[in-house]
């Protein structure tokens, strides 16, 4: 009698549910990660809109808050201190080239706000305002003729203003930043 069974043992059949298993298991973790991938580009794509070149807010306050964030991490106050051209072109200081107050850089930004259509201009004005020592720092050259690394003591005025062309939606926001 154990010689009729023709070598079908239950230990045979076990190995073959195992590989079955395996095969769907894959087949539902592709799926799964499937998924997550796609949400993810729905995400960056969609909800935090990153794949635009230009940036959408939800109202003018946020756009003219953004506007002063770019203006802090841009290299605009480099650019008025060695009195070079600003983004726009045009040169910060007047031709005499040494740094003086009110030396200014414009930055236009474009955004949009949602619920509405087309593209709005944040305009944010970048000012040297006036030098500080800073604390833990000697005070070097004469008359404060050389400049110290980094722009430290250096106080820049920041005004972000947003308006858009029906009137709805104005914001203007004003900021001092020292480097």
């Amino acid at each position: 009698m154990v010689n009729g069974r023709g070598g079908h043992t239950i230990e045979k059949h076990k190995v073959h549910k195992v590989r079955g298993v395996a095969l769907i298991s894959a087949l539902i973790t592709a799926v799964i990660v499937l998924i997550v991938l796609g949400g993810l580009y729905f995400m960056l794509t969609r909800l935090f809109e990153s794949a635009e070149a230009v940036r959408t807010y939800s109202s003018a306050r946020e756009a003219a808050i953004s506007g002063v964030n770019y203006a802090i991490t841009s290299d605009v106050f480099d650019r008025i201190v060695y009195n070079q051209s600003c983004p726009d072109g045009t040169p910060p200081c007047p031709s005499s080239g040494s740094l003086t107050y009110n030396c200014c850089c414009n930055i236009r930004l474009q955004f949009r706000l949602k619920g509405y259509s087309g593209v709005f201009n944040n305009n944010v004005r970048v000012c040297f305002a006036g030098y500080r020592p800073p604390s833990g720092y000697a005070i070097t050259g004469v008359a404060y003729s050389k400049l110290p690394p980094g722009n430290k003591g250096f106080i820049f005025s920041i005004i972000s203003e947003v308006n858009d062309p029906q009137g709805l939606h104005n914001a203007r926001i004003e900021a001092v930043y020292t480097p």
